[in-house]
């Protein structure tokens, strides 16, 4: 059995509620009375043991350790609830009830939307992660730093990438699909290196399918050799261009949901960062340091989901997932070693973005921290997202293999 079943929120299709905040009533109220006390206060090695409930196990215990990560500190801020988008409720309240999960842990009937407004099981909630919300199409460019907490030393990457969804899309016509697609497309994503130098001009495209029983599919190009190469399944495990991270790794969980296996752990009251200010943690920098300062932090109410892989060699024996019950973002994930040992640490800090094209309102990734525990090394990405955007990178054939070669260095 893969999942369980979450029986204090069972609901039938005729009772659906979208959208639920993690607070109401007393429950708000009680939150505000302790926001009285500690909204605006900053959190560090010496005051950490005071908010130990509502802060991951794993970080308690980095902050607590100056001496090997530095003082680290947060701040607390008012908790405030994310609302779909226009687009969004639409089709999650039109396609309400016709989602299922058929054999081997696969989405059916998937349209567009929350495909399980109100889960009642671990499998159905990591399903509303898959289909969150981006706003269509997305452009990025990327600083990343890649930290070596015990050289004390950053080394600076620029990365610039446009996200275009081909399925599920919510906000900008054609919707839900754009249409012809004869891959059967969900979304892709094409991306190129800015910085360094020795890399300039190195590119790659990748594709996630409707059909989600399909491996994901990448292809990249180096502008040293000019050649188009498709990447293999076991190499989403590698590290990408000497980061922290893997192509699995990307928005906390980059690969197919039915691959894995969810328990559900219950819920969890987290001090997370979903309305960060982007200035506050870039001044929060210190070059060698694995973890920046200046986290803004709010009290929600998570979904936590502990996930093993369905491949026992799989690089990772077991995920923890702190789960946002309104924006379905993975915020915050403990991920473990084919040991049983604490490897990596991932964190996003979201901020709602405001769409070019609709003035919506989208969450999406402000900055993600990738920490390694075991080696003292950490990459820290500031997203500079813009939503909704249109132009040359909006056309479809901009995200093909082809392309790559046509629009490298």
């Amino acid at each position: 059995m893969t999942c369980f079943v979450l029986s204090a929120f069972y609901l039938n299709a005729k009772e659906i509620e979208y959208p639920v905040p993690c607070y109401q009533g007393t429950q708000l109220q009680q939150v505000r009375n302790w926001e009285k006390n500690w909204s605006g206060k900053k959190i560090g090695p010496d005051t950490i043991a005071q908010v130990k409930e509502f802060v991951p196990e794993t970080l308690y215990q980095i902050i607590s350790d100056p001496a090997t990560w530095g003082d680290i500190w947060f701040e607390i801020v008012p908790y405030r609830q994310i609302k779909p988008t226009s687009g969004d409720l639409f089709f999650t309240q039109k396609y309400a009830g016709t989602c299922s999960i058929g054999p081997d842990d696969k989405l059916l009937n998937y349209v567009c939307g929350i495909p399980f407004p109100n889960p009642e099981t671990a499998l159905e909630i990591a399903y509303n992660f898959e289909n969150i919300n981006q706003g269509d199409h997305t452009e990025s460019t990327q600083d990343l730093f890649i930290i070596d907490g015990k050289k004390h030393y950053d080394r600076k990457m620029v990365f610039y990438s446009h996200m275009l969804y081909f399925f599920a899309r919510r906000e900008i016509p054609p919707v839900p699909e754009i249409t012809p697609n004869p891959k059967n497309i969900f979304r892709a994503a094409h991306g190129s290196y800015l910085e360094p130098a020795s890399m300039k001009g190195s590119r790659s495209v990748s594709f996630k399918f409707i059909d989600r029983s399909i491996d994901h599919e990448q292809w990249s190009f180096s502008s040293s050799t000019r050649k188009v190469t498709r990447l293999s399944t076991s190499q989403r495990a590698a590290t990408q261009g000497g980061t922290d991270s893997t192509t699995d790794d990307q928005n906390i969980y980059g690969s197919a949901i039915e691959f894995m296996n969810y328990k559900y752990l219950g819920r969890k009251e987290l001090l997370l960062a979903r309305h960060q200010d982007t200035e506050q943690l870039r001044n929060g920098h210190r070059e060698g340091y694995c973890l920046l300062n200046g986290f803004q932090r709010e009290r929600i109410n998570t979904y936590v989901l502990e996930c093993t892989h369905k491949n026992p060699n799989y690089l990772y024996s077991k995920q923890i997932w702190y789960i946002d019950p309104e924006t379905w973002w993975i915020l915050y994930s403990d991920k473990y070693d084919r040991q049983g040992n604490l490897w990596r640490v991932l964190e996003n800090a979201n901020r709602i973005f405001k769409s070019a094209y609709n003035g919506a309102h989208v969450p999406n990734i402000e900055f993600v921290s990738i920490l390694d525990v075991k080696s003292l090394h950490s990459t820290a990405g500031f997203g500079n997202y813009t939503i909704g955007e249109s132009g040359r990178f909006y056309e479809p054939d901009y995200y093909t293999a082809k392309s790559l070669q046509k629009h490298g260095y």
